[in-house]
């Protein structure tokens, strides 16, 4: 797993000719100041000079026009990444300019998810998969204080481009799905997009031998005896494919209608189970005892909360086994219809082969000769193009098969529920911790879960489910981990009791080897420990005038070579 870390912020106004180096502690940075001397645009700028953009930017830094470098580590290597306006470059610790573009999904975006093993892919509106650009790289580790603090993973702006993203975004960096698992269903998409294209090829061949007439039909019309008999036992043997063929067919079609059968079994099954563990855990919690023994075995179990929840967590199992087996009904369905309607097609054929056998031959001219003759070299001709492309179509039905078994590995309960289980004991840890007030466990226990609540919990119970993320990520990532950036935590008023203790917990729940950057006006009488502090003390002034000389002599040489 790579780590992404800042070492340094430059920023440059040639407009206002002012200018601010901020360096980071490699653990904690806290940016305090009163409301309105520019700390957010400072943390805006961080994720932004990476090609991500912020929901919104204060007009006095637009007109600004700030230029800005972060340096950054990728593990052990050195870079800096220069942004000004729509363009942005990448340089090596030895100032060698590594990409310049303005490009930020189709050439930036690509070529950092690259130094930064970000392989997730996802689908683009015209069904192409393909890497997403720098904001969907960066959405966990990311808090803004304009609009960030309203939903999960909205920190970011233009998020539109791709359908249903947040799950994805949320399997990939806690681990459920990896890297590999992205890898394979890329290819897949783009061998199955082969396949099609493949088949529509070969069907408009054979739309052409029909417009044409020239299907390998028997009319007596051969050029010898030899001829006629190689004709007839031409159509015999085809009359036996397509016998076999519909055997095969009518086999699978009866698999299909079996397999369906069973599902719709078991799915009233997970219903009826899933419907006694929601009354077992209704029944518990209203039952005031500590201890309640089982009518069935005499075992004496806790009523608490840990064993309510996993009544709730097995019950969800089923659920999301009814879930899936409906998808994969109507995936049954589907192949239950196509196979008919191959069925219908093959009986046509069979009808028309076992009509020429029964004609017979009549008396023909020279001219039938020559034009049926000419009609079965081309036939030939497209039929053998025909072969080609059956072959082709074969081949690729083979690799998505091969590829269709390897994604199911990724899809095991057991490697989906170890990260849930860690981040739904993260969780409720942290919401502990943060006085939240009845939440809906059975809601927030899913990663991918809904994260709504009312007032002032509402931002609380979002930083417990960020930071419950971010600590899955970091347990179980194969890509990479990134700086948590959080401005403003002191959302919807927080009384002086909440906020400090949503300031403990982002100080108290850091990874060993994480960064974190925090915005705040106060810190509340909390002690961050080991930190850098940057404190504001001028309103709109952020950038000075003092340091504009150094940090533009080191600015205009990059500049000139965007």
């Amino acid at each position: 797993m790579k780590r992404l870390s800042f070492e340094r912020l430059e920023l440059l106004s040639l407009t206002e000719r002012k200018a601010r180096t901020i360096s980071f502690h490699p653990k904690l940075t806290i940016i305090s100041g009163m409301n309105g001397v520019g700390k957010s645009s400072v943390i805006k700028s961080l994720y932004w000079t990476l090609g991500a953009a912020p929901q919104a930017i204060h007009r006095d830094w637009i007109a600004a026009n700030v230029k800005s470098r972060l340096h950054v580590r990728i593990d052990d290597a050195s870079y800096s990444v220069v942004r000004d306006g729509r363009q942005l470059a990448m340089f090596g610790a030895d100032g060698q300019k590594l990409i310049s573009t303005n490009s930020i999904t189709h050439e930036f975006g690509p070529f950092l998810a690259d130094k930064l093993d970000f392989g997730l892919t996802l689908l683009n509106r015209q069904g192409e998969p393909e890497i997403p650009p720098p904001a969907y790289a960066f959405l966990p580790f990311y808090m803004d204080q304009d609009g960030g603090w309203e939903r999960p993973l909205t920190s970011f702006d233009r998020l539109t481009q791709y359908a249903n993203f947040r799950r994805s975004i949320i399997e990939y960096h806690s681990g459920i799905k990896p890297n590999e698992f992205y890898e394979i269903s890329a290819e897949r998409t783009k061998t199955a997009r082969l396949k099609s294209e493949a088949f529509s090829e070969r069907n408009t061949i054979a739309g052409v031998i029909a417009k044409l007439g020239l299907d390998p039909v028997f009319q007596g019309i051969e050029l010898s005896a030899d001829d006629h008999d190689l004709a007839i036992e031409a159509l015999l043997i085809r009359l036996t494919e397509l016998r076999d063929t519909r055997q095969r067919r009518a086999s699978k079609l009866a698999e299909v209608i079996d397999e369906r059968l069973l599902l719709e079994e078991q799915i009233e099954l997970a219903r009826a189970a899933a419907r006694e563990l929601g009354a077992d855990a209704n029944w518990a919690t209203s039952d005031g005892r500590e201890v309640i023994s089982c009518p069935t075995c005499g075992t004496d179990h806790r009523n608490d909360f840990r064993h309510r929840f996993s009544i709730l967590a097995d019950r969800d199992q089923c659920f999301e086994f009814v879930a899936n087996s409906m998808d994969k009904i109507d995936d049954l369905a589907k192949r239950a219809r196509d196979v008919e309607k191959e069925m219908a097609s093959t009986d046509q054929i069979i009808g028309e082969v076992q009509a020429t056998l029964e004609s017979e031959r009549g008396r023909v001219t020279l001219k039938q000769v020559i034009e049926n003759e000419g009609r079965r070299q081309a036939f030939s001709l497209f039929n053998q193009q025909i072969s080609e492309l059956d072959e082709k179509i074969g081949g690729f039905d083979a690799t998505i098969t091969e590829m269709e078994a390897a994604l199911k590995e990724f899809n095991k309960r057991q490697h989906r529920e170890q990260r849930e289980r860690f981040y739904a004991t993260k969780m409720r840890s942290y919401i502990d911790k943060l006085n939240m007030l009845n939440p809906d466990y059975d809601t927030i226990s899913k990663i991918t879960g809904r994260i709504v609540e009312t007032g002032s919990e509402q931002p609380r119970l979002l930083l417990a489910y960020e930071l419950a993320l971010l600590a899955t990520i970091q347990e179980f990532s194969t890509a990479f981990t990134a700086p948590m950036v959080i401005d403003s935590p002191n959302q919807q008023d927080q009384d002086d009791a909440n906020a400090r203790s949503m300031l403990s917990l982002i100080i108290d729940s850091r990874h060993p080897n994480g960064q974190t950057i925090l915005g705040t006006v106060s810190m509340h009488g909390i002690d961050p420990g080991d930190c850098r502090v940057i404190e504001f003390d001028q309103k709109r002034s952020v950038l000075q005038a003092e340091e504009f000389e150094s940090v533009a002599a080191s600015f205009r040489p990059v500049l000139e070579t965007l």
